[in-house]
């Protein structure tokens, strides 16, 4: 590997100018090489990459704003690793040049990453060094536009009196004490870095999203002691398989009671190694703790006592994707095509999946020099997708088990029995619906006395079941529309009582529909998922289904025996209407 400056001239007694070319138009290669395929997130991880493997124990990541703050304008990497001895500093930002060209040992490999991870924001790059042992200061950069203009045609490095004053603290410990040695890049004179206008993303979102990256990609180095403070705030590791120790997590339940050690952690399903060309690859699938899982329908959004844990990242933006780990630094967080069973389902938000892997197996999962990106060639997804059949399949199940348990458990403890996911979706709803219109005009002795009529028919004693009794007058204050459950003899399907614009439907269970179609549901559904008989829930599903045709046959016939239906189809609006409403919100419990 030739070791000359990338932009040494040519003698001129090689020079023919008619017959040769140079190799590269510096300047347009280098304004080129800024699309080279890197975000912000891919691009400030080549600079901690370089600090990790300099053995750095703190990094610090400085973004600098304009004045209006819309734009930024310079970020400075800080570290206390061992520095850059004189010889290599000129060469770092020379393209293709790394002192670990090639290696798999490490983060790098091909030479390029911390020059065009600079390069893809700004037009300067700036590296300050003070190498273990030494007590002098140097500096190399680079700049397009002196390159441009012909004033840059070399990297030097010149010795400086000290790291520059206004980074001065960012390049000391906890303490204030200075570092012994250390780096400070900076990358400067950036022009791609600004709030996003109409479409894009404001600088607040960019680097809460830098933060996210940056706790989920180096979590396994974070873990052992590694501190990065981005934006004077320290980063606190986020794993998706939630197998680390999270302090926030330890902060937050350590204290709770009945929750132990155990129960703040992800379950392990299973895990495993596959051997490729003599080399590890370990795959591990993990469901996440049951206090953030809680209850099907939340989302990922709250934990068992309803407090918001979205800052954990269990959301919709998880479901199906796969962790690639690279010697134990994330490449990759996303979706890889064809690999889990059945695509995505409702549920997988929860489910980490971890795929580590050597840099010696870089070519199997086609990684490229950005180090964003990592798909596993054919022969691999095959062999992958098949070994996660099995746990996959088990960590749905044991999400939708405890669903189902507490399920049970919250219908047990309801006044009408039922899903309460039905009635919080009626509830919000009603928050914009028109207001009922029936018995408006009801005292509250006349709506009280016919709770108690209704109670009454229900054959609930008020005195020997007080306790029911007052659940369902609480329920119908509570709530606009409430149903319950009856059973007398007549072919009514359904009765309604309307006080002050509250809606109290009670079913009659002696009614063949209710009786053989939705009892015969509600009893199913109540089995737990692992439960469920296959050939029974066929036979199910196709009586159902013939029986709405009939109800709504049966609704078209009632209709048909007045000699004005027109009548009626106020009423077939306004249930049409709000069956979709209630139907919409509903479909939100199952994401």
């Amino acid at each position: 590997m030739t070791t000359n400056p990338i932009f040494q001239a040519p003698s001129s007694a090689t020079v023919d100018a008619a017959r040769t070319s140079p190799i590269i138009e510096v300047d347009k290669a280098l304004e080129s090489m800024r699309d080279a395929g890197f975000d912000l997130t891919a691009a400030v991880g080549e600079p901690i990459d370089n600090s990790i493997e300099a053995n750095a124990t703190v990094i610090r990541i400085e973004p600098m704003y304009s004045k209006d703050r819309k734009h930024i304008t310079e970020i400075a990497f800080a570290d206390n690793g061992r520095g850059i001895d004189l010889p290599v500093l000129a060469k770092v930002l020379k393209m293709g040049y790394s002192s670990r060209y090639g290696q798999r040992k490490g983060l790098g490999r091909f030479g390029v990453g911390l020059k065009l991870a600079a390069l893809s924001v700004g037009t300067r790059i700036e590296v300050y060094a003070k190498a273990a042992g030494s007590n002098a200061y140097y500096l190399a950069y680079l700049d397009l536009d002196e390159i441009s203009a012909g004033s840059q045609t070399e990297i030097r490095s010149v010795e400086v009196g000290g790291w520059p004053k206004e980074y001065v603290d960012l390049m000391k410990d906890f303490k204030g004490e200075p570092f012994e040695s250390g780096t400070l890049v900076l990358w400067q004179h950036i022009d791609r870095l600004s709030s996003g206008g109409t479409y894009g993303a404001s600088l607040d979102t960019k680097i809460a999203d830098l933060r996210k990256f940056i706790a989920r990609a180096y979590r396994q180095f974070l873990d052992q002691g590694l501190n990065i403070i981005l934006a004077g705030k320290p980063v606190t590791l986020h794993d998706p398989l939630f197998l680390l120790d999270d302090p926030r997590i330890q902060t937050r339940y350590g204290m709770r009671d009945g929750l132990g050690p155990d129960s703040l952690k992800g379950k392990v399903i299973e895990e495993t190694d596959l051997t490729i060309d003599d080399h590890q690859v370990h795959v591990s699938v993990s469901i996440a703790p049951e206090i953030f899982r809680h209850e099907k329908g939340k989302g990922g959004e709250t934990d068992l006592d309803g407090r918001d844990i979205r800052e954990f990242q269990i959301n919709q933006d998880n479901e199906g994707r796969i962790s690639m780990m690279r010697n134990g630094r994330e490449i990759y967080y996303d979706i890889v095509p064809r690999m889990l069973t059945g695509g995505v389902t409702v549920g997988d938000r929860y489910i980490g999946i971890e795929v580590s892997f050597p840099a010696e197996l870089d070519e199997y999962f086609q990684v490229r020099h950005v180090k964003r990106g990592a798909e596993p060639v054919s022969k691999l997804r095959n062999a992958l997708r098949e070994w996660l059949k099995r746990p996959v399949t088990q960590a749905r199940k044991e999400i939708r088990r405890h669903w189902d348990e507490v399920r049970i458990t919250q219908q047990a403890e309801s006044v009408d029995g039922r899903d309460p996911a039905v009635q919080e979706a009626v509830d919000r709803a009603e928050q914009t619906a028109p207001r009922g219109q029936a018995s408006l005009n009801l005292t509250l002795e006349q709506e009280s006395a016919k709770i108690d009529e209704i109670l009454d028919e229900l054959e609930i004693n008020t005195e020997a079941n007080a306790n029911k009794a007052d659940g369902i007058r609480a329920h119908i204050a509570q709530h606009s529309m409430t149903i319950l459950d009856g059973n007398w003899p007549g072919k009514e399907l359904m009765t309604v009582d309307h006080l002050n614009a509250k809606a109290i439907l009670r079913l009659n269970h002696r009614h063949p529909f209710i009786r053989d179609i939705y009892d015969v549901l509600r009893e199913t559904a109540d089995k737990p998922f692992d439960e469920q008989d296959a050939a029974e829930m066929h036979n199910l599903i196709r009586r159902t289904s013939m029986a709405l045709d009939m109800l709504f046959l049966a609704y078209a016939k009632a209709e048909n025996l007045h000699r004005e239906p027109e009548e009626f189809e106020d009423l077939r609006s306004y249930w049409g209407q709000h069956t979709q409403a209630y139907m919409k919100e509903l479909v939100r419990f199952d994401e």
